[in-house]
């Protein structure tokens, strides 16, 4: 396993986690498990971690778990007011705020002193959504605080996205110009007891099964997949659709699929455990996401990690968590639901398709993990530190753009023992002998060799330059794409974790002269 360099570099630092629900909240999702397996991964490496949260019904106001000091205050909305409250009752107790917006952040550099590093975690850019989900004047308010007023308080502070869409969001719809960091949701590992090894020795359905486990509110559009259901029934009459989770939608949609004559084919199941969820993902030939947009299809990888494919729009989020032909299907927004579904059903009716499928799926999610996402996420906490600490405007100029650069060196210890301390946290590379592949984040082709330079890599010993795919900016390692591994052979993830190659994070900060292209 490589070291978590930037985790353990958090060690007896104060962090502060702002995020709208936890995850005993009867609506938590995504984003929830986001914040929360990261934070346990802080206070892992040894952080003081505290988040701070709503109050829901039946919850203490304080509380620990695993290692982590949780405080409630305020409901759905005055947890803002609790959280601005608490900053600055304690202006002086963190070291860094990791504000999760959840379509309205905290305005935390409000709240916290100077010295205090900020940073924004966005999942997705709801401006489409508030419409959907609050009434007027409310959902005016609402763009005006996502897009305007966060794009003022949050000016000049790094702001961290979960996939390449919302990168595209907060730069296209937001107008955010801040240096972005995508650092995407991870999956459970294999050994986890309440993760994908829950689902071991599940056969897969001898009849066309679909699961969808989600929360059932209006954005992620189930009526349409529950309409779709008719169609589906026709074509294949033992086809079952199994809906796990709870939600505002969850009467409506009852109501429909048995208005649709399909009550015998859809199954709710409400909120259920962690092991009957990777259970019913894993006996299913699909999963279904129609949602408007996501911010990560964290459901869609997990249903990969348990081999099972997905059916999804192609819009944001969802479009980055999906490899088409490989993984699942996209669908143009504006298609026919139930047609993508019997085509995507028909093709895994094929012998050994739905072998090789899951061999694909499996793979991909392997390439996602909390301790790699947690890694990441510390990198940028760790120089969003230092810069505020040494020199408060010293920064890479904010790019989109990454560069991968391979090269061959005479003496490979050397160069390594110089990578550990000269590159960006944020950046990334891989050794196989004396040949070096790099990571570069944040810089076209011209800046990144001019820190090549800097690491006394001439441009003719180059054998690759090139800007990073979409692909390698998302899994954020510098280990080049191999081909498909066999069903049930291991693949590396981003930590290394299984094979032979070393995937490290680069070393301290290029506040402290460290090559910054």
């Amino acid at each position: 396993m490589t070291a978590m360099t930037a985790l353990n570099d958090l060690a007896r630092s104060d962090i502060l986690f702002l995020n709208w629900r936890d995850p005993a909240h009867p609506q938590a999702g995504g984003a929830e498990a986001y914040c929360w397996e990261t934070a346990r991964r802080f206070s892992e490496a040894g952080a003081h971690v505290t988040v701070f949260t709503a109050r829901h019904p039946g919850a203490a106001p304080r509380s620990m778990s695993d290692g982590i000091r949780v405080l409630r205050g305020g409901g759905t909305y005055g947890v803002y007011a609790a959280a601005a409250r608490h900053l600055l009752n304690h202006r002086h107790a963190y070291d860094a705020v990791i504000d999760c917006q959840n379509g309205i952040p905290f305005f935390s550099p409000l709240f916290s002193p100077r010295w205090t590093a900020d940073l924004c975690v966005v999942h997705h850019v709801h401006q489409s959504q508030f419409d959907m989900l609050l009434p007027r004047p409310l959902n005016v308010v609402g763009r005006l605080l996502e897009k305007q007023v966060s794009r003022a308080v949050y000016h000049g502070r790094p702001v961290v996205v979960v996939s390449p869409s919302t990168l595209e969001g907060i730069r296209r719809e937001l107008g955010f110009r801040n240096p972005a960091y995508i650092v995407p949701n991870g999956t459970p590992p294999d050994g986890a007891c309440d993760g994908p090894r829950a689902a071991l020795g599940v056969p897969r359905s001898r009849t066309p099964a679909i699961a969808v486990v989600s929360r059932l509110v209006p954005q992620k559009r189930l009526e349409l997949l529950v309409r779709a259901m008719p169609t589906l029934t026709q074509k294949m009459p033992d086809v079952r659709l199994d809906i796990a989770g709870d939600g505002s939608e969850l009467a409506l949609l009852r109501a429909l699929a048995v208005r649709e004559g399909v009550g015998h084919a859809v199954t709710f199941h409400g909120r259920v455990s962690a092991a009957r969820k990777w259970e019913m993902l894993a006996r299913a030939w699909l999963t279904v996401a129609p949602s408007v947009a996501e911010g990560w299809g964290l459901t869609v990888i997990e249903a990969n990690a348990v081999g099972t494919p997905a059916v999804v729009y192609d819009v944001p989020g969802l479009r980055d968590a999906v490899r088409p032909g490989r993984t699942g299907w996209l669908l143009p927004p504006e298609s026919d639901l139930a047609h993508g579904i019997a085509d995507a059903l028909g093709e895994l009716a094929a012998p050994g398709a739905r072998e090789r499928t899951a061999a694909r799926c499996r793979s991909w999610a392997a390439t996602f993990s909390w301790d790699s996402s947690a890694e990441r996420l510390a990198a940028v906490v760790l120089e969003e530190m230092a810069r505020t600490r040494r020199h408060r405007h010293s920064r890479r100029r904010p790019s989109d753009l990454s560069v991968i650069g391979t090269f061959l060196v005479a003496d490979g210890n050397a160069m390594e023992r110089f990578l550990r301390n000269a590159l960006r946290l944020t950046d990334a590379w891989d050794r196989q002998g004396n040949t070096f592949r790099v990571l570069l984040h944040g810089c076209d082709e011209v800046r990144a060799v001019r820190a090549l330079r800097r690491l006394g890599v001439d441009p003719g010993e180059l054998s690759e330059l090139s800007l990073a795919s979409r692909q390698d900016v998302l899994v954020g390692t510098a280990v080049p794409a191999g081909p498909e591994p066999a069903a049930g052979r291991p693949v590396p993830g981003p930590t290394g974790a299984a094979g032979p190659l070393s995937v490290r994070l680069g070393g301290t900060l290029s506040d402290n002269g460290r090559t910054t292209p």
